[in-house]
C-alpha cells in the first residue's frame, strides 16, 4: 500500500521510493536519507517505525495502536519529521 504523503513533506520536496515490503526510503533536500515503515503487531494493530536501514534496527517506534495501515504510515512520517526536520 502506497501511503499518502503529508503536506509538510511535499512542501519540503520530499520523495519516497520502495526499500522493501512496507518500507520506504525517504529523501529530501538538506536532509539526507532515512527509512520509514509500518508493520503489523501480534495484536493485529499497525505501528509506524523509523529505521536506521531498510532492514533495521529501529530508531523510533510508535506503539501498535492503528487499525488501518494508512494511519500507521502517518505515524511513520511523523517520526521522520520529529527526528530529521524539526
Amino acid at each position: 500500500m502506497e501511503p499518502v504523503h503529508p503536506s509538510w513533506f511535499k512542501q519540503r520536496q520530499g520523495k519516497t521510493e520502495s526499500a522493501g515490503e512496507n518500507v520506504l526510503k525517504v529523501t529530501a533536500p538538506n536532509l539526507g536519507e532515512s527509512f520509514i515503515g509500518i508493520r503489523k503487531a501480534e495484536n493485529d494493530l499497525w505501528q509506524g517505525v523509523l529505521l536506521q536501514s531498510p532492514t533495521g534496527p529501529d530508531v523510533a517506534v510508535f506503539p501498535e495502536q492503528y487499525v488501518q495501515p494508512a494511519e500507521a504510515w502517518g505515524a511513520a512520517f511523523e517520526l521522520h519529521r520529529t527526528h530529521f526536520v524539526v
